[in-house]
């Protein structure tokens, strides 16, 4: 009997052994799968840094090829590092993919790629500037599941930022107060959307019975609004958002003034107005160029006035023997005026500087029943009070600090006359 027990222990014994190699194989597998997804998801942080970094950079220069990180002289190696700094967006990206752990060294590689269009890899996606794709890769070497000759395993996570022009046109930055306020009986009509930055509660406010509709209403704080809405309720709570245009480079300004303040007539040219331009029981014709305004800004006389001009941009600014003044067209005067279609300023009519305290001025842009402002009026510290009729502009975008609408206003959103459609991109993670 003693012999039969130490039999049937030792056959136990080796039925154990036996049993805990796969037992072990399958416990390593598990681990080391659950490593390999730990990696796998700092990987994908990473990609998606890479690509909304890069995007986020890129403004005018496109690079259609794609790029290795650590090539061409470029080395992101460490979380602290990058040496050189970073002198394109695609850089930008291999640093911020560097900074989450990953680089193109040892069992590690980053690549960026960017291209115009549609993002090739993104297949829910119809329409799209510019965008950019990063993939990162890792060799990962396996620990107990290499027992079943698994030696390694592949890690990869491929992120891609997409550049789409935005569906809002106009841009009312106040943090608080009533930004936007109608009063009467004002009608606007929007083919595009409205952002309210304020936290306020009535951050819009109508009084009376007006009326506002656009293709949606973005607020981040609430409205009381006494009229008609569209659509009603607007979307309250939303994000802050920094000023959409921050990174537009306000012109060079050179010392001294081309053209002194007077009133004027007939055909003027592009050059530096100090003291303004005012214009009279006249029609003035500005020549395509830029304006540079030093004090004074732009005024009109009545009814008389007219302003006209195609392929124009003009900076409103100051120095220090001509004060900052802003903007004075009256509602009865008649403007017809049009951005450029190239260049820096493509889609830019109006730009006011950025140096002066927000809500220290005011801007009044009239311009009666045919008014046509066809570009961005840009004056994010202006409190800014829009009249007339834009329908017959393609587009109009507007950015101010506050932002009162006064008569019957259209706005329309008809971007083809510009090489890459709304000036004002959005960006987003498509994939």
């Amino acid at each position: 009997m003693r012999k039969s027990y130490k039999r049937r222990g030792g056959q136990i014994l080796v039925m154990t052994t036996f049993a805990l190699i796969p037992m072990f194989g399958i416990l390593g597998l598990v681990v080391d799968i659950g490593y390999m997804e730990f990696v796998k998801q700092s990987a994908q942080t990473a990609a998606d840094a890479a690509a909304m970094a890069a995007l986020l950079r890129y403004q005018s220069t496109t690079f259609n090829s794609t790029f290795t990180c650590g090539s061409g002289g470029v080395v992101c190696q460490a979380a602290t590092s990058c040496n050189p700094a970073p002198t394109n967006y695609l850089n930008s990206g291999c640093q911020y993919a560097a900074l989450n752990g990953f680089s193109s060294s040892g069992n590690q590689n980053v690549t960026m790629a960017a291209g115009t269009g549609v993002p090739p890899t993104a297949a829910g996606v119809s329409s799209s500037q510019y965008w950019i794709t990063a993939r990162v890769t890792q060799s990962v070497p396996q620990l107990f599941s290499a027992v079943l000759g698994n030696s390694t395993g592949l890690v990869a996570a491929r992120a891609t930022a997409s550049l789409n022009p935005s569906k809002d046109c106009m841009y009312v930055m106040a943090p608080t107060g009533t930004a936007v306020s109608m009063s009467g009986t004002p009608s606007i009509t929007s083919a595009c959307g409205l952002y309210i930055n304020s936290s306020d509660p009535s951050a819009l406010h109508g009084n009376g019975t007006p009326t506002l509709s656009a293709s949606e209403i973005d607020i981040v704080g609430g409205y009381s609004f006494g009229g008609t809405l569209n659509p009603n309720p607007p979307s309250t709570g939303v994000a802050s958002m920094a000023d959409p245009l921050a990174a537009l480079p306000a012109p060079s300004v050179g010392a001294g003034c081309d053209f002194s303040a007077g009133t004027y007539s007939g055909t003027i040219n592009p050059g530096i107005y100090c003291g303004g331009i005012h214009v009279g029981n006249s029609t003035v014709t500005f020549n395509p160029g830029l304006y540079i305004l030093k004090g004074g800004a732009i005024s009109t006389q009545s009814a008389n006035s007219v302003i006209q001009g195609t392929g124009v941009t003009i900076y409103n600014t100051y120095d220090a023997g001509n004060p900052y003044t802003g903007f004075n067209i009256k509602a009865t005067s008649t403007v017809s005026l049009t951005a450029p279609t190239s260049g820096t300023y493509a889609g830019v009519l109006i730009m006011e500087d950025r140096s002066i305290s927000a809500g220290t001025y005011s801007d009044v842009f009239g311009g009666g029943s045919s008014a046509a402002y066809t570009g961005i009026i840009y004056g994010p510290k202006s409190n800014m009070t829009f009249h007339g009729n834009a329908s017959l502009t393609a587009y109009t975008i507007i950015v101010s600090y506050t932002l009162s609408m006064v008569g019957t206003t259209a706005i329309n959103n008809d971007y083809s006359s510009l090489p890459t459609g709304s000036p004002i991109k959005v960006t987003a993670l498509v994939e």
